[in-house]
């Protein structure tokens, strides 16, 4: 007959652990600044979200297309920058 009062402790239990934890991560995420893609504007107007490094860099138009899979502009098909000297705010 002490299975059920047992088992009720330990749901208890649980729900107090799964509580705290939903608190902890809601105030890490409160803590933590907003994270930016950083951006490319080509010559030509077009701006895309970068994400990646160097040589990985992705481009992403802003207008919801895919990633570019070429190295150059949708648009005006200028070269968009590669490599680790090229600095993408």
């Amino acid at each position: 007959m002490d299975a059920l009062p047992r088992r009720l402790a330990l749901v208890a239990v649980a729900a107090g652990l799964a509580a705290g934890l939903a608190a902890v991560v809601a105030r890490r995420r409160q803590d933590e600044p907003e994270r930016r893609d950083p951006t490319y504007h080509c010559g030509c107007g077009e701006v895309y979200r970068v994400t990646g490094l160097d040589r990985h860099r992705v481009y992403w138009p802003q207008d919801g297309q895919g990633a570019v899979l070429g190295d150059a502009c949708v648009r005006c098909d200028a070269p968009l920058p590669a490599g680790h000297d090229t600095v993408v705010a």
